[in-house]
């Protein structure tokens, strides 16, 4: 197997985006071109730099960029995700994780059709990503073999929801071209209708059946002959040697999208399992997938020193305990109850959110966004929101972009208090290599300062770009449950038995291990009530 393939650079190609060193050209596409690059530390990203006629044209930068926003919640099972974006300025870009592999098209070009578990893999794994897309409320729109890559670790999606940007009222380009690729295009689609969750499912049985045929499933000499036989014309299925996947596919590729199943169905149906967890089939799918394509060496990992605590961040040390067993014995020592569980965050109804244009209430805001900075002569900084009278039962959540050292560190407090000698809160501190601490902090001795919870390599969390943190804090009897995601994936579940008074929210940067300046950029801040 083959890795991407990487061509050089060409004269007029950039050499900076950012923090981004280009190194070679992937290819290019009707919407952009695609660049392998080096992010600041050193990480390997795929970059699709826009084409500037897109670009600028303000309606597509208004629905590219809320198509990357939600791609941004996409769960990271069998896809390539989203890990930064520029959306103002030129050019305009989207950064992805970089995967090394060839796309299922150019494959099955050179391999010959799939058989046997790389066939059944394949399907799961396209599936699972497709549910996890619509699960974040996405179309992906456009998926087709040369959407599929296949790493080292199982097939990935790439792209999803990003065609979507390029829609209008009659799904036709400014140059009269259909979006979507016209083997791959489900029939309502070419009817005019809007994509839909049951658009990509028809799509998902064209992968397929090209995977196990070779073929795609809906061919013609031009493009009108192509479009005739997805809407009126029968499947060529012949060459599928799989009775079942056939069978499967056969019902995926239905003209009729209400008679398709979802992607939940088909993983379903594939695993043979209700309601299958689909980070669960996620990790089967790279553990089998190994035997179809042996992974490479795993990267060496250089273990964090931990530092202790430099000083205080209003009473609580944003860094500053040992990891591993003694992280254990803190949570026995302190109750702290690690809970299962991978849930996503609770419904709940928006009450309150900051723009950041008051600079009487944010000081040195604006344009919908607020920094805090910190380095090593001013080591902490916090802001906490003037809205008062939080629930009991709280959900904030803060989009934050952060640059720095990976001692830098961010934090989002919930119950939190500071005046009047009173001064407590829940503090979810989070290093910028991805490692948190969740503490609990008081002026009242009886309670003190405990730490809850500590974590490595956090899940959900990109160290690259811009991560959505949502913080839950539920009054239980006396105590408090206290819950943190990245970007829609559970990554601190604990229970306090002792709970902290009722608070507001607060934002914070800090710098302990006398490093380079911290920026912490927020946006879109908000505070709800769960329902419930």
């Amino acid at each position: 197997m083959t890795e991407t393939s990487l061509d050089a650079l060409r004269p007029g190609d950039p050499q900076q985006l950012g923090a981004y060193r280009m190194a070679a050209r992937i290819g290019r596409g009707g919407m952009g071109t695609v660049y392998a690059a080096h992010g600041p530390g050193g990480e390997r990203v795929a970059i699709k730099v826009i084409n500037p006629d897109l670009a600028d044209d303000g309606s597509f930068r208004e629905r590219f960029r809320r198509e990357v926003e939600s791609a941004r919640l996409v769960k990271q099972f069998c896809t390539a995700p989203v890990l930064d974006a520029q959306l103002d300025g030129e050019p305009l870009f989207i950064v992805t994780e970089f995967i090394d592999g060839p796309n299922l098209d150019d494959f099955i070009r050179t391999a010959g059709p799939m058989r046997g578990s790389s066939l059944e893999h394949l399907s799961v794994g396209v599936a699972t990503a497709l549910s996890a897309i619509h699960g974040a409320g996405v179309i992906h729109r456009d998926l087709k073999p040369a959407n599929v890559l296949l790493s080292p670790l199982g097939p990935r999606v790439i792209d999803f929801g990003i065609a979507r940007a390029l829609d209008h009222a009659h799904q036709v380009t400014r140059t009269g071209q259909f979006i979507g690729t016209p083997s791959y295009m489900a029939p309502e689609l070419i009817g005019g209708a809007p994509g839909a969750s049951a658009s990509d499912v028809f799509a998902w049985g064209c992968v397929v059946a090209y995977a196990a045929t070779g073929r795609a499933p809906f061919d013609g000499p031009t493009v009108p002959a192509i479009l005739h036989q997805v809407v009126q014309g029968t499947p060529d299925l012949e060459g599928f040697t799989d009775p079942q996947l056939r069978t499967l596919v056969e019902q995926a590729l239905e003209k009729d999208p209400a008679r398709r199943p979802t992607a939940q169905d088909l993983v379903n149906r594939l695993v043979g399992q209700e309601n299958a967890d689909a980070g669960q089939i996620a990790g089967t799918v790279e553990r089998e997938w190994t035997k179809v394509l042996p992974p490479p060496a795993p990267p060496t990992r250089v273990t964090p020193s931990v530092s202790p605590s430099r000083g205080p961040l209003s009473r609580v040390p944003l860094w500053g305990w040992a990891a591993g067993a003694a992280a254990v014995l803190l949570l026995l020592v302190f109750g702290a109850v690690l809970l299962s569980g991978g849930d996503g965050p609770p419904h709940a109804s928006q009450i309150w959110a900051a723009d950041f244009t008051d600079k009487q209430a944010w000081g040195d805001a604006g344009n919908g966004h607020f920094q805090l900075k910190a380095d090593k002569y001013s080591t902490n900084s916090v802001k906490y929101s003037p809205f008062n009278g939080t629930p009991d039962r709280l959900l904030a959540g803060v989009y934050v972009s952060a640059s720095g050292p990976a001692s830098g560190q961010f934090a989002v407090v919930c119950n939190g208090v500071s005046q009047n000698g009173d001064d407590h809160g829940y503090w979810f501190n989070v290093r910028l290599d991805g490692d948190i601490l969740l503490t609990a902090s008081s002026s009242d001795p009886a309670i003190g300062e405990r730490q809850l919870y500590a974590r490595e390599n956090a899940p959900g969390f990109r160290k690259t770009g811009t991560n959505h943190v949502q913080i839950a804090c539920e009054k239980e009897g006396k105590g408090m449950r206290i819950r943190l995601w990245f970007n829609g994936q559970l990554a601190a579940n604990a229970h306090d038995s002792l709970g902290l008074a009722a608070g507001t929210v607060a934002l914070a940067a800090g710098q302990y291990d006398g490093g380079g300046n911290v920026v912490i950029d927020f946006s879109k801040f908000t505070i709800s009530q769960i329902a419930g």
